[in-house]
């Protein structure tokens, strides 16, 4: 998926975007589907977000670690500084580079017309998405209008609610001609094709 990034200007539902009705004779439109669908293959986009979520936390103990241990060796003042900002950028690099992975793997589910995970707000993209005033990324996520399946064995957690639109991508309000991933609350930015 090539994504170009933008901020999200909010807009209307996708049924209300021009091209919404050509992108569904399309096949294009993300559907739940009357029965519940099968696991894709490879993780889940639950099992990936755990995988971030103990990187997030193991690295903060590996820079903690390293930096007690380099001022239990002695070291001088600009080599701790040294190893502390090595090891934190290391560490943001890793968390921005690994974040996208989940994403990709959420809008993948979402397009298939299921999700293992779910999110109340955020984003999977850096500089995407409404910010607050404090400048983090905020975006709303509503799943009803997809099937939410259990990660490990994909039974069924939640039916969707069929008057909803799924979250996925869709017909952009915000760049015609191209599809905008939809959380099911607002248009997050991230653009795919």
């Amino acid at each position: 998926m090539n994504a170009r990034r933008r901020r999200s200007r909010g807009g209307p539902p996708p049924r209300e975007v021009p091209g919404y009705l050509e992108a569904g004779r399309a096949g294009t439109l993300p559907v739940a589907p009357e029965q519940p669908p099968g696991l894709l293959a490879g993780p889940t986009a639950l099992t990936l977000f755990h995988r971030f979520v103990a990187l997030a936390v193991g690295g903060l103990v590996l820079i903690f670690a390293l930096v007690v241990l380099v001022e239990e060796l002695g070291a001088s003042e600009s080599l701790r500084s040294m190893v502390f900002l090595g090891t934190g950028l290391g560490y943001l690099v890793s968390l921005l580079f690994t974040l996208p992975i989940v994403g990709r793997r959420s809008v993948t589910e979402l397009q298939h017309g299921y999700t293992t995970l779910v999110l109340e707000f955020g984003g999977f993209w850096f500089g995407e998405g409404p910010l607050t005033r404090s400048g983090d990324m905020r975006a709303a996520w509503d799943y009803r209008g997809t099937w939410h399946l259990h990660h490990r064995d994909g039974r069924t957690l939640r039916a969707p609610d069929r008057g909803i639109d799924p979250p996925g991508l869709y017909p952009s309000p915000n760049s015609p001609g191209r599809r905008e991933l939809w959380t099911g609350a607002t248009w997050l930015g991230h653009f795919a094709d």
